[in-house]
């Protein structure tokens, strides 16, 4: 993959967000995705993405409060752009936490360490992946626990965010062993997260909720990191992945709930969730 990535000829660059897409060979935007509306040399689909990381980006950072993972502790120094990859693939999206650097001289690019993100080239246009995964690296940037009932689940709230709503709710866990099964869950248990922010947060659509979660998991995977005796800045990604995080994922959710005031709720559901 990555020697399709480097084959990528073509690039267009806005801010710090380089979408690198071919216009040839088995990676070639389909013919549709080429028109070039304003004649800037740069086809229309493509400005519009890169338009739409832009705001995306804008977004999770004005609007929400986050740091750029340019800018923060993990990442800062270590890579210097997001790189976006074009490709037909047979999915949607894919968000990467390495900093790969790739040869980009066919694209007459730096080759530098980048982060990277690769979409399918003919992704529909009312397809919510561009921010979904653009919070992924906003997620890395933050923590390394990458266990997916917490990555997915949250990244199914920032599909719908922007637009100012929350997504459809579920349930709460009453008790370890539903606890237990949410841990099992991922994409799905986007229900729980936003039952929680819709009870927790609804006044700011989760946007407090999730900048304090964040803050409160980076703090968290130090604890754990010293805890099982992990180098922070090398976790090997078995552990980034291992069941034996969500006790400390569950804890920074409880001190999430906690320092934004909500320990002391009326709220019996919520009060539940100190007790497991």
């Amino acid at each position: 993959m990555a020697e399709r990535r480097e084959n990528l000829e073509q690039v267009a660059v806005y801010d710090r967000f380089r979408i690198f897409y071919s216009l040839s060979g088995e990676d070639a935007l389909p013919p549709a995705r080429r028109a070039d509306d304003d004649n800037d040399g740069i086809p229309e689909y493509v400005d519009q993405l890169g338009r739409r990381f832009l705001q995306t980006d804008r977004f999770y950072r004005d609007e929400v409060g986050l740091t750029s993972p340019l800018d923060g502790e993990r990442y800062k120094g270590h890579a210097h752009y997001i790189d976006v990859n074009l490709l037909n693939i047979p999915r949607n999206g894919i968000a990467y936490d390495g900093t790969p650097k790739l040869d980009r001289s066919i694209s007459h690019q730096k080759s530098v360490p980048v982060l990277l993100i690769d979409l399918s080239n003919s992704l529909n246009w009312g397809n919510k992946t561009p921010e979904h995964e653009l919070f992924h690296i906003y997620q890395n940037g933050y923590t390394y626990f990458k266990n997916r009932w917490y990555t997915e689940g949250t990244a199914r709230w920032s599909e719908n965010i922007q637009s100012g709503r929350v997504g459809k709710g579920g349930f709460l866990p009453a008790s370890r062993g539903q606890r237990e099964a949410l841990f099992e869950k991922t994409y799905d248990a986007s229900q729980f997260w936003n039952e929680l922010i819709l009870r927790a947060d609804n006044g700011t659509h989760g946007k407090t909720f999730i900048r304090h979660l964040l803050e409160t998991l980076r703090e968290m995977d130090e604890v754990a990191a010293r805890e099982r005796g992990i180098k922070r800045a090398n976790w090997p990604e078995a552990e980034q992945r291992s069941e034996k995080n969500n006790p400390y994922i569950w804890r920074a959710i409880q001190k999430t709930l906690k320092d934004m005031g909500y320990s002391s709720t009326e709220d019996g559901e919520i009060k539940t969730l100190f007790g497991l």
